[in-house]
């Protein structure tokens, strides 16, 4: 998969790419990233960002140049898929990741103080993309946590594929994770559930159902709705 940036700053990815999930799926080549500077695109004596028409306080990166990034991209990688991380846009979940990850080559946006021009997310952008309901200081942060959590789907990146859908918001049709213990059985005279310690797999999956689901009830009650709409398991 390529993954390409389009950022006035590129050196903010320098560390984290260079680290963790993201740095071994770059050696495994499971994915290419390919950085697009902003400022590369701009014409002599000229700025990358604009005054907003109507009066605002702030700017906007200017349309021409996020166009002209699109289109060299788009040029090199015909079905490229635009993404605009935005807190106007979808939260992301594991319905958007599946769709997102059925295309070779995708296009991040990062925008700068009040966001990117309209006329580019209407007519070039595919879909905008939140990780939740706040601002962040640039668009860089959000691209990062967006493609974070788009290798994890990649196969081959992780060890163990298992261990992806063991998390929260993957396992029992988007349930909060149950609790999870480790050694010593004892700690400051806090135990372990006996029943972690039973050796029967049954009651032990019967148990980690139903603290996922109260863990849900009492943090997220939001994500129970899914979780309903299957008769079974309701």
């Amino acid at each position: 998969m390529k993954l390409n940036i389009i950022t006035i700053n590129p050196n903010f990815f320098r560390s984290p790419f260079k680290n963790g999930l993201i740095n071994k799926a770059i050696n495994k080549k499971k994915i290419k990233i390919n950085f697009f500077n902003i400022i590369d695109f701009i014409k002599k004596n000229d700025s990358f960002d604009g005054k907003i028409y109507g009066g605002s306080s702030s700017l906007l990166i200017k349309p021409k140049l996020l166009y002209l990034a699109i289109k060299k991209i788009k040029t090199k990688y015909n079905n490229s898929f635009v993404i605009y991380p935005s807190p106007q846009g979808k939260i992301i979940n594991k319905n958007l990741i599946e769709k997102i990850l059925n295309y070779k080559s995708l296009i991040f946006i990062c925008g700068r103080y009040s966001g990117i021009d309209q006329r580019i997310i209407d007519n070039y952008v595919d879909i905008e993309l939140s990780i939740g309901d706040y601002i962040l200081s640039c668009g860089e942060i959000s691209t990062l946590v967006i493609i974070d959590i788009l290798i994890r789907y990649i196969p081959g990146v992780l060890n163990n594929i298992n261990s992806l859908y063991e998390n929260s918001f993957f396992i029992n049709s988007k349930l909060l994770s149950y609790p999870n213990y480790t050694k010593p059985k004892i700690f400051n005279n806090y135990f372990v559930p006996k029943v972690l310690l039973s050796g029967n797999h049954k009651n032990i999956k019967l148990w980690r159902l139903q603290q996922s689901f109260i863990k849900t009830l009492l943090k997220k009650p939001y994500l129970l709705n899914n979780f309903l709409l299957e008769k079974k398991k309701k």
